[in-house]
């Protein structure tokens, strides 16, 4: 396997793993929120909160092109490297896009 295709499938599966923690971090911080709780459920909860890996925060979350692979240069609404902009404002597969050339 390719490092590109690598680095996709990677980023894919880190993607997939976050959502999976996010819902988990969402019902232990409700019920650490609950004043109706026992004590020692709050506190298990919140032991479980500080356990999460760093996989699970979006703020770890490397952005990588979904053609390329790469992972510098990304731009967030398009999840496309500026490589692979140029590439495809060349071939003509974006719309309403020129490219400066001097």
């Amino acid at each position: 396997m390719k490092r590109n295709q690598k680095n996709i499938t990677k980023d894919l599966i880190n993607r997939q793993l976050f959502i999976k923690y996010e819902y988990k971090k969402l019902i232990l911080k409700s019920i650490m929120q609950n004043k109706n709780a026992k004590p020692i459920v709050r506190s298990y909860a919140y032991f479980k909160l500080i356990n999460f890996t760093k996989k699970s925060s979006i703020s770890k979350q490397i952005n990588v092109c979904l053609l390329r692979g790469r992972t510098k240069g990304v731009w967030r609404f398009s999840q496309l490297s500026r490589h692979a902009m140029n590439r495809l404002a060349i071939n003509g597969s974006l719309q309403n896009t020129k490219i400066k050339s001097w």
